[in-house]
């Protein structure tokens, strides 16, 4: 890819930078100055553009998506500044960021012909998230966490109805794959700790932990 072609790529995604900007100054970087957030996403959208290429079918905007919201969360990691649910937000964000960007340089090799990719990672990302989001609202519970800005009683019911939903879902996953998830993302395991737990190598419980994403995301849209 020429110069031109980069700098155009760059120019062009600059808005996804500050929306994820805006999006993770809501969760995991409350504390942050957006400016900063900004700056860091921009350095990870530079080395997207430096290191894509257009020839393995992949979508700039997918391919860089996640290198820009893990080079927030590395800028995130340095700030030290966590409650308990903080942490636990941004652990969480960082296995569900981690799995994402691994899943976004296969799909381009993936049997994936009759599916959007894009899509389909927004699937996956849905799915994730909602796992991660039912342990953090339990922990900000157990520790009484208020809120100036307290969500109405209608977005209220409809979170615990999700909580739900996906509390049933996981519970529903064979033995091994619903061990596996609780332990990566409900207690602080990495995936090699929690698979060796579980008498699996790295690569197995990667594959489990795929495996059982996929199992979720099937149950949580038949469940919708």
């Amino acid at each position: 890819m020429d110069k031109v072609a980069r700098d155009e790529l760059i120019e062009q995604h600059l808005p996804m930078v500050q929306a994820l900007a805006a999006q993770l100054r809501k969760g995991v970087a409350s504390g942050a100055e957006f400016e900063d957030l900004v700056a860091y996403g921009t350095k990870g959208l530079i080395e997207a553009a430096d290191r894509f290429d257009p020839r393995h079918g992949a979508a700039f905007s997918t391919f860089a998506y996640y290198r820009v919201r893990g080079a927030m969360m590395d800028g995130v990691r340095t700030m030290g500044w966590y409650s308990r649910s903080d942490y636990a937000r941004y652990r969480a964000e960082e296995r569900v960021n981690s799995y994402l960007q691994a899943e976004s340089d296969r799909l381009p090799e993936a049997e994936l012909s009759e599916h959007d990719p894009e899509e389909v990672m927004a699937g996956l990302a849905q799915v994730l998230d909602a796992v991660a989001t039912v342990h953090i609202v339990s922990i900000e519970a157990a520790a009484n966490v208020s809120d100036a800005s307290e969500p109405a009683v209608d977005e209220i019911i409809e979170q615990q109805q999700s909580d739900g939903r996906v509390r049933l879902a996981v519970a529903a996953l064979p033995e091994k794959e619903r061990q596996l998830m609780e332990m990566y993302y409900f207690h602080d395991k990495t995936l090699e700790e929690a698979g060796s737990s579980l008498g699996l190598s790295k690569s197995w419980a990667c594959r489990l932990h795929a495996r059982a994403v996929h199992q979720l995301r099937r149950a949580l849209k038949q469940a919708s």
